[in-house]
């Protein structure tokens, strides 16, 4: 598997895509999240897309925020939840990540933050947030990526898997709109400018498409430091009012 395309855990996976199906009704948007800090969204009985948390090791070695632990708390008057937990990070013996996610649900979608602590010195491949959205549901749209001098970028997401080709665009956006005028559209919104992948994870077996954000993508690997911190924050709004479920 590509360095860049290590995404979802099978676990995920098979949660994810459990009750995907193209939704025939614009029913609200629910947002449920995890024990972990994961959203998994959708609309109706169709799973419409995830947002995760994840990390590479040493070789591209996957950690997904899946697998992490995390404390729940209610934000003060209860505006939203807080995750506190702990990402370990494979061949870094015994490297992990400590996050603090804090989800804000908004009218049409919800506001989340990510501060992240490295443990220890250590070598990290992949450190990002991605969205991931079903091919059932997604292909034949497209995303666009608003550019501050030139024109918007426009990535068609194929129906047909393109053979040897996974990765769709790459490049910098503050802002990315998926379906845009369609029930099924999805609007991300950073505070700057930043690294943006999409991908087609149908190569490996992943019925999925992928839009990352990452904060690092280095190979063969950066070196961290003890207490180097990052921080990561987006809006995610959709076409339709938003309830947020759990946990």
């Amino acid at each position: 598997m590509s360095r860049f395309a290590r995404g979802l855990s099978a676990l995920a996976l098979a949660v994810f895509l459990g009750s995907t199906g193209v939704s025939r009704s614009q029913d609200a948007t629910t947002i449920k999240l995890g024990p972990s800090g994961i959203l998994e969204i959708s609309r109706g009985e169709a799973a419409v897309g995830m947002v995760e948390l994840s990390a590479h090791g040493a070789g591209w070695t996957h950690a997904p925020q899946k697998e992490a632990k995390a404390e729940v708390s209610d934000l003060p008057d209860k505006a939203g939840k807080q995750f506190i937990g702990t990402l370990a990070v494979p061949k870094t013996e015994g490297g992990t990540i400590r996050y603090i996610q804090t989800v804000k649900p908004l009218s049409q979608g919800v506001q989340i933050d990510y501060d992240l602590t490295m443990s220890k010195d250590m070598k990290v491949s992949g450190l990002q947030f991605s969205l991931y959205l079903p091919v059932e549901a997604y292909a034949g749209k497209e995303v666009l990526i608003p550019q501050v001098r030139d024109d918007p970028k426009l990535v068609g997401l194929p129906k047909e898997q393109q053979k040897g080709k996974f990765q769709l665009w790459s490049g910098q956006g503050a802002k990315i709109e998926l379906a845009k005028g369609k029930p099924e559209a999805v609007t991300i919104e950073l505070r700057a400018a930043t690294d943006v992948v999409v991908q087609d994870l149908r190569q490996w077996e992943q019925p999925v498409f992928e839009v990352r954000f990452p904060a690092i993508m280095q190979d063969p690997g950066r070196e961290v430091k003890a207490g180097e911190r990052f921080h990561l924050d987006l809006t995610v709004t959709f076409a339709t009012p938003v309830r947020v479920e759990g946990p």
